[in-house]
């Protein structure tokens, strides 16, 4: 039997319009698409543990069931260690995925790789779900330290894509990660980083890349 989880990406929501467009496309075809809130309602103290701790609770309340996960931006780099941690995972379809999370914060607010000790009090994020500023506890990143060396060794079925105009995750993480992961699939999209201009495409490609690979024979 197969699931299938969507994981929003950072600063998001399942109400996002990816995750949206998704779900009404997966309801049309009668395939059950789980989107799960990965804040928790909590986005101030979210952590990437806290929202993998979110993944795993819905894996192992489906014990008979294997995973195809699509992830968004952070959801694709969640989606990546949720697959290195848990065999029930079958697939992953990435968009955009958010590599390299801690090095791409840690230069953005000026820490080097021996700053952590910095990473205790509140910084603001615009949010996505409010449209406006949020607080948001620096322990998101102390605790992605754990996740570093965490990598994808499992050889999976894998389908990446990634907007050539991507200023927010540039192309580049992501053809090295597919480099390194030589049973991944990368196609490279005339989009930026929301990849909105292309979700028609990226969809109908999932989709036909779950059928292809026979995750919805059940």
């Amino acid at each position: 039997m197969s699931g299938f989880i969507y994981l929003h990406g950072f600063a998001s929501s399942p109400g996002s319009h990816k995750a949206t467009a998704f779900q009404k496309k997966f309801s049309t075809l009668n395939i059950p698409l789980i989107i799960p809130d990965l804040e928790g309602e909590d986005f101030q103290n979210i952590t990437l543990t806290k929202q993998i701790n979110i993944i795993e609770a819905i894996i192992e309340g489906s014990p008979e069931t294997s995973f195809f996960l699509i992830g968004s931006s952070m959801g694709g780099y969640l989606a990546t260690l949720v697959a290195q941690l848990r065999v029930e995972i079958c697939g992953l379809y990435l968009m955009a995925p958010g590599f390299n999370f801690l090095k791409r914060w840690s230069d953005r607010l000026g820490y080097s790789a021996e700053g952590h000790d910095c990473f205790e009090e509140n910084i603001s994020v615009y949010h996505y779900r409010y449209n406006e500023e949020k607080k948001l506890n620096k322990e998101i990143f102390r605790d992605a330290i754990r996740w570093e060396n965490v990598g994808l060794d499992r050889e999976l079925p894998c389908k990446i894509v990634h907007g050539i105009h991507d200023e927010s995750i540039p192309v580049d993480q992501t053809r090295e990660f597919v480099r390194q992961h030589p049973w991944c699939e990368l196609v490279e999209l005339d989009s930026d980083h929301g990849l909105t201009s292309k979700v028609d495409w990226i969809i109908s490609d999932c989709v036909d890349f779950i059928y292809d690979k026979g995750f919805n024979d059940d």
